[in-house]
């Protein structure tokens, strides 16, 4: 695999993938623009949301809002820097010395047992090998 190199670089020590990641695809960004553009064409949403009392349609709008000018797309590769500076999966993968949870002798830990989507993941990226893995990614819609 001519790019694997590349590739495994947009592998985050947690194991998500970067390609198939919200943040990275903007997917999170767009659809809350897209969702803002909705809300403000619809003036009665306001109405409905004020009449049910179901939540505050002001603080839901300035949500939306928030998402759309702040949460950019993200720039990959956490091991580069890219992703969030504070996680703390990274930053004990770093202290550790290894490339991905799955490495540590510890794993998992209790810091990843509140993210359980990631063990199954780490746990497929170890049976399969790094390389097979991201093949197995990259053929996926």
């Amino acid at each position: 695999m001519a790019d694997y190199v590349k590739e495994s670089e947009l592998v985050a020590y947690c194991g998500i993938y970067c390609r198939s990641c919200d943040y990275f695809t903007g997917r999170i960004r767009d659809s809350a623009g897209q969702l803002l553009d909705i809300v403000k064409k619809h003036g009665e949403l306001k109405l409905f949301a004020d009449s049910t009392k179901a939540f505050d349609f002001e603080n839901f709008a300035k949500g939306l809002e928030w998402l759309y000018n702040e949460i950019s797309p993200c720039v990959g590769a956490c091991k580069g820097g890219g992703g969030w500076g504070e996680c703390p999966i990274r930053k004990c993968c770093v202290d550790k010395k290894v490339r991905f949870c799955y490495e540590c002798s510890q794993f998992p830990c209790d810091t990843l047992e509140k993210f359980s989507k990631r063990i199954e993941t780490l746990n497929e990226m170890k049976k399969l090998g790094l390389e097979s893995w991201i093949k197995k990614q990259l053929e996926k819609p």
